[in-house]
C-alpha cells in the first residue's frame, strides 16, 4: 500500500510540475507597433531589428511587429505604450503634447541636416542628463531623426523667395512658426491627410521630408520641391520604464545590446536611405523639379527664421544649454568623433 501511495504521489507531483515548466519556457512577448503600412520599407527595417533581437535572446524574447495604425499612431503611441497596449512604440516628439519640450531641439531650422549625425547627437544629448526630466517614465531604444523637412508644392510656385500667403501643411510648431515668418499660412494635419489635401487643393504644399514620400505616395500629387532645411523631425522608439524594469535581466540585456547610439545611427541611416530613394525617383521625372536657394537667399531665410530658435530657447528652462550641447554633439558626430 505504501508503494502504491508513493507512486501516486510522484505521479501527481509530476503532473503539477509539467505545466509550470511549460509556462516557464514561454518567451516574453513584446508587441512593436510599426505605425506603417504592411510591406513598406519601414516595416521591413523594423522587422529585421525585431527578428535579430528575438534570435539573440535564444528563445527568451519574441518581438511581434504589428503593421498599420490600428494599435497606435504618432499621436496615440505614447499612451498606448504607457497603458501596455503595445510595448514598443514610435513617436515624433513634437506631436506628444508638451512632454518633450527639449527633445525636439533637432527640429529647429538650419540646425541638423545630416541624418546619421542628427540621430547620434540626439542619443548623446539624452545620455548627457540634460533631458532627464522628460524620461522618468520611458526608456528610449533609439533616436531616429526623420531627415530634414523641405517644401513641396502641388504646382510650381510663381516665386520661392517669399511664400506670400501660400498654405502649407506643417508637422510641428517649429515648422509652423518658420512658415509664418516666411509669409506662408501653416495648416496642421497628419501625414496620412497630406495626399488628399494636395490633390484637392486644400493646401498649396507640404512641409515634410523625402522619407515621407514612399509611405504617403506624395510624388503623385507634387511637382516642385525646394530643398531648404526649414525644420527637422525628432523621433524615438521606446518602451515604458515600468514595463522594461519588469522584464527578466537577460531579456533587458539583449534589448540594451540592440539599443543606444549604434541603433540610433542605424535608424538615421535607414531613414536617410528612404529619403534618398524617394528623391531619386522624383529627380528622374521630367514632370518634377527640385530646386535649392542661392547662397544669398539662404542667408536671408536663416536671418528671417532665427527668431524661431531664439524663442524656443527662451520658452524652455535650459533651452540655450540644450541647443549648445546638441550642436556640439552633432558637429562631433559629423566629424566622425
Amino acid at each position: 500500500m505504501r508503494r502504491t501511495l508513493g507512486a501516486s504521489a510522484l505521479a501527481i507531483l509530476a503532473l503539477t510540475l509539467i505545466p509550470q515548466q511549460h509556462v516557464a519556457a514561454q518567451p516574453v512577448r513584446l508587441i512593436f507597433a510599426s505605425e506603417s503600412p504592411a510591406g513598406t520599407p519601414n516595416t521591413v527595417f523594423f522587422s529585421q531589428w525585431a527578428n535579430r533581437v528575438s534570435e539573440q535572446s535564444k528563445g527568451k524574447l519574441k518581438i511581434d511587429v504589428r503593421d498599420g495604425e490600428t494599435l497606435a499612431n504618432f499621436i496615440t503611441a505614447y499612451d498606448r505604450v504607457s497603458d501596455d497596449v503595445v510595448q514598443i512604440g514610435w513617436i515624433i516628439h513634437a506631436l506628444v503634447g508638451n512632454r518633450f519640450p527639449l527633445s525636439d531641439v533637432s527640429g529647429l531650422p538650419f540646425l541638423a541636416e545630416d541624418n546619421v549625425a542628427c540621430s547620434a547627437a540626439s542619443w548623446r544629448l539624452y545620455q548627457s542628463g540634460l533631458l532627464d526630466s522628460e524620461y522618468k517614465d520611458i526608456v528610449p531604444i533609439w533616436f531616429g531623426c526623420l531627415t530634414t523637412n523641405y517644401l513641396h508644392w502641388a504646382k510650381p510656385p510663381k516665386q520661392v523667395d517669399d511664400l506670400a500667403g501660400a498654405k502649407f501643411r506643417v508637422p510641428s510648431k517649429i515648422a509652423a512658426q518658420a512658415i509664418q515668418l516666411l509669409g506662408g499660412t501653416p495648416i496642421s494635419m497628419t501625414g496620412g491627410e497630406m495626399y488628399e489635401a494636395l490633390q484637392r487643393g486644400t493646401v498649396d504644399g507640404v512641409v515634410t521630408s523625402w522619407a515621407g514620400f514612399e509611405p504617403y505616395k506624395l510624388a503623385e500629387v507634387t511637382t516642385y520641391h525646394l530643398e531648404v532645411p526649414i525644420a527637422g523631425i525628432s523621433s524615438m522608439h521606446f518602451m515604458s520604464r515600468k514595463k522594461f524594469d519588469s522584464l527578466p535581466k537577460d531579456v533587458q540585456d539583449v534589448l540594451k545590446a540592440n539599443s543606444g547610439e549604434p541603433a540610433s545611427r542605424s535608424a538615421g541611416a535607414y531613414f536617410a536611405s528612404a529619403a534618398g530613394r524617394a528623391r531619386a525617383h522624383v529627380a528622374e521625372s521630367q514632370q518634377q523639379a527640385i530646386a535649392q536657394l542661392t547662397p544669398e537667399q539662404t542667408a536671408s531665410w536663416k536671418k528671417r527664421v532665427a527668431v524661431v530658435s531664439e524663442n524656443w530657447a527662451k520658452e524652455r528652462p535650459g533651452g540655450d544649454k540644450v541647443i549648445d550641447a546638441f550642436s556640439k554633439y552633432y558637429n562631433d558626430a559629423l566629424a566622425g568623433h
